[in-house]
């Protein structure tokens, strides 16, 4: 965003951090007053307007982008039912990110669930009718290769994770394979040598990508794979419970449990604790994603954090920065081993 100051010899470059720093303001207070999109006092307000008036800032980004028809509207689409999306608050704080860091650049987000179930056909016809600008896509449960050859070619799009490894679309994503180490070396170094794992949805890349790096931390500690110990799960509670119900009704022996994600890991110790097993005197379990029911389970839940909000920000930069002409790179943000009470024995 910037334009230049007329009535001197030199231009001068004026920026939205200028107006900023003469308002005494944020940058992202002086894109809410632009775009009238959050609270914002009266006193900022004023020194925002006056700032603003002083160097005859307009945002030229904002202001090329409608000059070129397009729309404002940044869509974000996930393959999701309408349970996982409520019942996972890991959802919640990815849309977060990526809404508040769309409307502070001055466009719209729009938000689109689509069932599993839903024909691609359908998918295709309400982006053509929305008119998008860009579209940014979370957890896709399919072959990218099909998808990509019905996108408009001219449509901005960048992938929330690394969907398959598209080479058509640059993608944020977190670093599951380091995640999957991380926790499943933690269970090892307390002591735990028979570790089951509720994988992931195997049809995501995160899903296989956690259960290659909990593979690589058993052979990197001179553990073998137990393939009645691997448990193909599908991120959500009901679907962990089901599983280690049944695990524990053939007798197989377990020791440690690292789950694809925090509600899998609730799901695992409910059933635990319903069969009598205590957690984590005798089963310890790690979890992934660090989100509020880790924090607020009992037991409190050991995980891996990773930076959830920051993720929906980032995928919707990186398309604000391609709606802008600029050339974007994959980027990998990194996690972090969270301990608590599920496998720490006080």
């Amino acid at each position: 965003m910037a334009n230049h100051m007329r009535g001197t010899s030199a231009k001068v470059e004026v920026t939205i951090d200028l107006v900023a720093k003469s308002a005494g303001v944020s940058r992202a207070t002086v894109s809410r007053v632009m775009n009238g999109s959050a609270k914002v006092s009266p006193e900022r307000v004023r020194a925002v307007k006056k700032a603003i008036a002083k160097y005859n800032f307009t945002p030229n980004a904002t202001a090329r982008r409608l000059a070129g028809g397009q729309s404002g509207l940044v869509a974000l689409l996930m393959e999701e039912s309408s349970e996982e999306f409520f019942q996972n608050p890991f959802w919640g704080e990815v849309v977060q990110g990526f809404s508040a860091a769309i409307t502070d650049a001055g466009m719209h987000p729009l938000l689109l669930i689509r069932p599993k179930s839903g024909t691609e056909e359908s998918l295709f016809s309400t982006l053509r009718a929305g008119q998008m600008d860009a579209l940014a896509i979370f957890s896709w449960h399919r072959p990218m290769k099909s998808f990509e050859k019905l996108l408009d070619p001219k449509m901005k799009v960048v992938l929330g994770g690394d969907l398959g490894g598209s080479k058509n679309f640059p993608f944020v994503d977190v670093d599951n394979i380091k995640g999957g180490y991380l926790a499943t070396k933690h269970l090892i170094d307390l002591g735990c040598r028979n570790i089951l794992t509720i994988t992931g949805d195997l049809k995501l890349q995160s899903g296989r990508d956690r259960l290659d790096g909990y593979e690589q931390a058993l052979k990197s500690s001179g553990l073998k794979i137990n393939d009645d110990l691997i448990l193909h799960g599908d991120y959500t509670q009901a679907k962990a419970e089901s599983l280690v119900n049944r695990l524990i009704s053939s007798k197989v022996k377990f020791d440690g449990v690292f789950a694809g994600n925090d509600l899998s890991a609730v799901g695992a110790i409910n059933v635990l604790m319903k069969n009598g097993v205590d957690v984590p005197r005798k089963v310890k379990v790690v979890g992934f994603d660090d989100s509020p029911i880790a924090r607020h389970n009992e037991p409190s839940i050991t995980t891996i954090r990773q930076p959830i909000r920051e993720l929906g920000a980032e995928v919707a930069a990186m398309i604000l920065a391609l709606l802008d002409g600029q050339e974007v790179e994959n980027k990998v943000l990194d996690v972090k081993l969270i301990k608590r009470d599920s496998t720490s024995i006080k």
